[in-house]
């Protein structure tokens, strides 16, 4: 279960990059980064990567130190099934769920970099995925695990926006963000539908 965690951490912050309401700060981020100077630019990205990095070993850790022993393995299904529902249907329906903004827990906040707010941000639409690997990451009761599960999901989640801003956007690439960001939702509600099979499964 422990590889589990970290491929499916891996892959649902690839993912992550995708999802409508990350795609577009992230791509217009990549495009600023593109046209600075390659200092400024290695210098925003390493604050994104990093803060990133520091903000998800944090939650996911913390996940995985209290743990769910005393919580029923049909309520961790549930959760994950109601999760994938309730994303499935915001893509037809708005549903007011903002920004989780960490960054504005810091000193003179408003002054941080543009990477260091990205960074320390988690998107309305990449809630559910966080969540995911974090049940997962409480039911193993592994922090070393959920640290490089942490980091993957991190690397991964940033990997696409370092892409983006060392390789610039042509019509081709921009036409396929579009096509990306149509279709991630529904892939999104599959692996969260998806995870709370494996549990069952795997009787955890």
């Amino acid at each position: 279960m422990n590889t589990i965690l970290i491929i499916m951490a891996a892959g649902l912050g690839f993912l992550s990059f995708f999802e409508p309401c990350t795609i577009a700060t992230h791509t217009l981020f990549a495009a600023r980064a593109s046209r600075d100077t390659a200092w400024r630019r290695r210098r925003a990205l390493a604050q994104l990567v990093l803060s990133r990095m520091v903000l998800l070993v944090a939650i996911i850790g913390t996940a995985a130190l209290i743990g769910l022993e005393q919580f029923p393995v049909s309520i961790a299904i549930a959760v994950l099934g109601a999760i994938g529902a309730i994303y499935l249907i915001s893509r037809r329906i708005y549903l007011p769920v903002p920004h989780i903004e960490f960054f504005r827990l810091l000193p003179r906040h408003d002054r941080l970099a543009q990477g260091l707010k990205l960074g320390l941000t988690l998107p309305a639409c990449t809630l559910p995925l966080v969540a995911m690997v974090g049940v997962i990451a409480a039911l193993t009761r592994r922090p070393d695990m959920a640290v490089l599960a942490g980091l993957a999901f991190a690397g991964m989640f940033s990997l696409p926006t370092l892409w983006d801003s060392a390789h610039g956007f042509d019509a081709a690439h921009r036409a396929f963000l579009g096509k990306a960001a149509a279709v991630s939702p529904y892939i999104t509600t599959l692996l969260l539908w998806g995870g709370a099979f494996l549990i069952w499964q795997r009787g955890i």
